[in-house]
């Protein structure tokens, strides 16, 4: 197993960068705020209640933020660290949703705090939005990238790159289950495929040819084809061990992720389903942060090998 810690001279660089203000992605261009007569969930109270505990989080524990994974702007990923001197932690990569059109990591570094306090380096990645011209596979060749990156770099940190885990909440459970089904991407990188020990996708849809709300899935994978190609469901082959498929009782993704659950099953797959009863499509963002849910009781008991 790989062995590293955190020299005292890089833990001193680490928290002088960790002091520097850096301020939260602007949402208020984000079509669920300037737009909210539309929708049933106030989207500018989730955001700035996220960015709240994410400057809370980055006021108690150590961390790197903006770091490169590719050449675009939203090709960036932050990286939260347990307190003190780590080694071979296990890793977590968080993908944040928002309809591929909006979103971005800086508002999730709440998601960070109970993994970081439970000895998890979490990691949260951006990718590039359906608004700049990126669709399908962009976004999950995105995800793929932050992985290599975290296999080539989460050593320097503390990090075991042979102990990957990977979250991501509605379109961002679309792109980890992408990325999950068929693991024959990580050869093609260079890494091992045993690296990726499971997937948690939370509150999302997994075949795109099934319509909803107009203007998000379609511009994600814009011609049938594509759609196709990027419906999960349809792509079992070589999938990851483990998976827990999660929403809430009270969001249209009921179906779909036990549909999902069961068809990861069905290929060989340990997967479980979990109902979030009573909770609707922002609450189950919100339970990912909070210690005390039953959704991160499940995420951490597979991160830590106790389920």
């Amino acid at each position: 197993m790989l062995k590293t810690t955190l020299s005292l001279s890089s833990l001193v660089i680490l928290l002088a960068f960790s002091a520097v203000a850096v301020k939260p992605q602007d949402m208020s261009e984000y079509y669920t705020v300037s737009q909210p007569d539309e929708f049933d969930i106030d989207w500018g109270s989730f955001y700035n209640r996220m960015n709240e505990h994410t400057a809370r989080v980055r006021e108690q524990f150590p961390h790197y933020l903006d770091l490169n994974y590719g050449t675009d702007a939203k090709q960036r990923l932050d990286v939260y660290l347990p307190k003190g001197r780590i080694a071979n932690a296990p890793v977590f990569l968080f993908v944040h949703g928002g309809g591929f059109r909006e979103g971005d990591k800086m508002h999730y570094g709440s998601v960070a705090e109970p993994f970081v306090k439970s000895g998890v380096i979490t990691v949260a990645t951006s990718y590039r939005l359906t608004g700049s011209g990126a669709h399908y596979p962009d976004q999950p060749d995105d995800v793929k990238s932050a992985i290599k990156w975290i296999f080539d770099n989460i050593e320097q940190y503390g990090g075991n790159p042979e102990n990957i885990h990977v979250a991501g909440h509605s379109a961002g459970a679309v792109l980890t289950a992408d990325i999950g089904v068929d693991r024959a991407w990580l050869g093609q990188m260079g890494m091992p495929k045993d690296i990726l020990k499971g997937i948690m996708p939370i509150s999302g849809p997994y075949d795109i040819r099934v319509k909803r709300r107009p203007g998000q899935l379609d511009a994600y994978a814009p011609t049938p084809e594509l759609r196709e190609q990027a419906s999960p469901i349809l792509k079992i082959n070589d999938p990851v061990p483990a998976a827990l498929v999660a929403t809430g009782s009270e969001e249209e993704y009921v179906e779909p992720s036990l549909d999902f659950a069961n068809a990861l099953t069905a290929a060989g797959v340990d997967a479980h389903y979990l109902l979030l009863e009573g909770e609707d499509h922002a609450d189950t963002a919100l339970l990912l942060a909070d210690e005390n849910s039953e959704l991160f009781k499940r995420v951490i008991a597979m991160i830590l090998g106790q389920k």
